[in-house]
């Protein structure tokens, strides 16, 4: 297993709770300053929802840079349902999303029954099965730990590191790496950094995530992002196949992909895919067991290439 990997999964496998984040954190920015990077942390407060303080690991200018690489580092909540992403699908997705509160539903509705029929207690079945869907909402917050965090998201981080350790000084200057946190709370690291740094709105972001297994690399530009030409032709001029795996480009088409590139409007999200009959490109997280080197090694060839050869269309 890559070294990377085989460290953050030894010490750091989960990293939901803020003691946890905070060790894999002084970890992440030792390694970085090895590296010879000048790490930052950055925090925003989120007191009134899930999560509290969201501290993000800076390494690079956002200002400066003219390509950006984030990751999301913390872990989440083990879902009921095993997690499935189809980002070309995004039907599919939806409807298994779905599945989540339907379960919860039947199952309070089926448990509040067995409790209250057996014994003649009619009157009491709907202010269980109430108390039972109350209950429900607070899983994610004090649910157990996800421990199948190796494509979700190691696989990202790992990524970024190899792309940092692998560029020369000569181009350090020119991508900024972000390690962001909340990614797994609808992307509120990620959102806070937009707003401390509101060039992020028009930089291109680069956002890895579950890239751990399959032989397909789908790059997923956002909205607008289709729309930028010169870096499109970066990508499909610096991102190689091999005999085993493909880089495909998507600018067209329906997609959903639910990480951090919806916290940036010129996003594109890179991940890994098999393809399974009925729901086709798909990502299953729980089932990676290792890192695949391959794709590991296309990724921070392609990536590193792309940060040399960019150049942002100019202005008028």
């Amino acid at each position: 297993m890559n070294g990377f990997a085989a460290r953050i999964e030894r010490d750091f496998s989960v990293r939901r709770k803020e003691k946890q984040k905070t060790e894999f954190r002084a970890w992440l920015v030792y390694t970085l300053k090895e590296m010879g990077y000048s790490p930052k942390l950055e925090s925003g407060e989120y007191s009134l929802s899930l999560g509290g303080t969201m501290t993000n690991v800076v390494a690079g200018d956002p200002e400066k840079a003219k390509i950006v690489l984030a990751a999301h580092y913390d872990t989440g909540v083990r879902e009921i349902l095993p997690p499935m992403i189809s980002p070309t699908r995004p039907v599919s997705f939806l409807l298994y999303q779905a599945l989540f509160p339907i379960l919860v539903l039947a199952g309070s509705f089926a448990l509040s029954l067995a409790l209250t029929f057996p014994f003649d207690l009619p009157a009491l079945t709907l202010p269980l099965f109430l108390a039972l869907l109350a209950a429900a909402l607070f899983y994610p917050k004090y649910g157990p730990d996800e421990s199948a965090t190796l494509s979700d998201n190691t696989s990202g981080i790992v990524t970024l590191l190899e792309v940092a350790r692998t560029l020369t000084p000569r181009y350090r200057g020119e991508v900024c790496f972000l390690f962001l946190d909340g990614g797994t709370q609808a992307a509120k690291g990620a959102k806070g950094l937009r707003r401390a740094h509101p060039c992020l709105k028009e930089k291109p972001v680069m956002v890895v995530d579950c890239v751990a297994e399959g032989d397909e690399l789908l790059l997923l530009p956002g909205r607008a992002g289709r729309w930028n030409g010169a870096l499109l032709d970066a990508i499909n001029d610096n991102f190689s196949n091999s005999e085993k795996k493909t880089c495909f480009l998507k600018t067209d088409g329906l997609i959903t992909f639910p990480s951090d590139n919806r916290a940036f409007a010129h996003s594109v999200s890179i991940c890994a895919c098999r393809k399974i009959p009925g729901f086709g490109r798909c990502i299953l997280p729980r089932r990676a067991k290792e890192i695949d080197e391959e794709n590991l090694a296309i990724l921070r060839e392609g990536l590193s290439k792309l940060i040399m050869n960019y150049q942002p269309e100019s202005r008028a």
